[in-house]
């Protein structure tokens, strides 16, 4: 598929759609603040075994002429790996790759009308053929029903090539394509407490 994405069509999902132990780990611990509506991110303290800090980015949700702004509050290090230019104070049309921006906007605007969880993976291939795998979860956050924040776990993920961080943002710009896009409502999480996971092996 050549990049240059429609807007994203979302599915109901669960959480046994999200691929990475970290990242569900994450997503259990913002839907047991979220069953009784939207929490204030002041609440949110899933701690470093349930994900690791580099990986994640917090987005402000501003309002101009009624469509949704994303601006950048702190992006983890290991980031930086990929994107050279800081982010913080940019908003997220700035800072995203032109070919991926409708993609990456339409989630962000659907976690934000829906409050609920929204899980993204969009593909490219390393220059052996391999996949390499941009698993993107969004947690949105806020009072009143109004989502003000976003935090976003990124990671890149290979299982059978290698991951090069500092030309990877060009390979998903010569080729990309989606492969799931779901949202996962706080109310479809299990009840049960789920155990605290250990980050990945394999990521940002």
């Amino acid at each position: 598929m050549k990049p240059g994405f429609r807007s994203l069509n979302f599915e109901n999902g669960t959480v046994h759609s999200i691929r990475s132990i970290s990242q569900r780990g994450l997503a259990a611990s913002w839907a047991r603040l979220a069953r009784q509506g939207l929490p204030p991110f002041d609440q949110f303290d899933p701690g470093r075994r349930v994900h690791d800090p580099k990986q994640l980015v917090i987005w402000k949700v501003e309002a101009n002429n009624g469509q949704n702004v994303f601006r950048a509050l702190y992006r983890g290090s290991l980031l930086d790996q990929a994107f050279k230019d800081g982010w913080i104070g940019k908003t997220l049309a700035e800072v995203t790759p032109r070919s991926l921006l409708s993609a990456i906007i339409s989630a962000s605007d659907h976690c934000a009308s829906t409050g609920c969880a929204v899980y993204t993976v969009l593909r490219t291939y390393d220059g052996a053929g391999f996949p390499i795998d941009f698993e993107r979860l969004l947690l949105p956050f806020g009072k009143d029903g109004r989502v003000q924040l976003i935090l976003a776990s990124l990671q890149l993920i290979s299982l059978e090539g290698t991951v090069e961080r500092g030309t990877v943002v060009g390979s998903f710009e010569a080729q990309a394509e989606c492969v799931l896009s779901i949202r996962v409502p706080a109310a479809s999480f299990p009840k049960s407490r789920s155990k605290s996971a250990v980050k990945d092996g394999i990521s940002w």
